[in-house]
């Protein structure tokens, strides 16, 4: 059964699995539980192309959203400052790193797909204005 299934899948449900093992109760399990539910939507997608538009918002000059293609689960042509945020699998990645510190994503899911809609986060949680919000919209998956 193994076999068939998809590695991201796979790998999609063993970082599901470490994560509520190790999870704390309360707001945060919550949220690791909310996380790994839209992990596991998307990967059950199992898209290799697609495209869709982030904004990172920070103490940072540009705010606009960026449309980001990715294709055979690569990035393409993204901009430097975005290499962070330039596929869904990485998108993920950040919100699983703010939950672990224990500052809360407040992420928001797509119901169908899983993807992330938005997050915030907070990478130094004593330093100043090293926050930063970021949302995404029209996912476009075309393989």
């Amino acid at each position: 059964m193994l076999a068939a299934m998809p590695a991201r899948l796979i790998c999609a449900l063993a970082l599901a699995f470490l994560l509520a093992a190790a999870a704390p109760a309360g707001a945060a399990q919550d949220e690791r539980t909310e996380w790994a539910k839209a992990r596991e939507r998307w990967a059950e997608i199992d898209a290799r192309d697609y495209s869709f538009r982030v904004r990172i918002s920070c103490f940072c000059p540009r705010r606009e959203f960026v449309k980001v293609r990715v294709r055979d689960g690569k990035p393409r042509a993204a901009p430097r400052r975005l290499r962070r945020f330039d596929t869904v699998d990485e998108l993920f990645d950040r919100i699983a790193e703010q939950i672990e510190r224990g500052g809360g994503a407040q992420a928001r899911y797509a119901e169908r797909t899983g993807v992330p809609r938005s997050f915030s986060a907070d990478p130094l949680p004593n330093a100043a204005d090293d926050e930063y919000d970021v949302a995404v919209k029209r996912l476009r998956i075309t393989r």
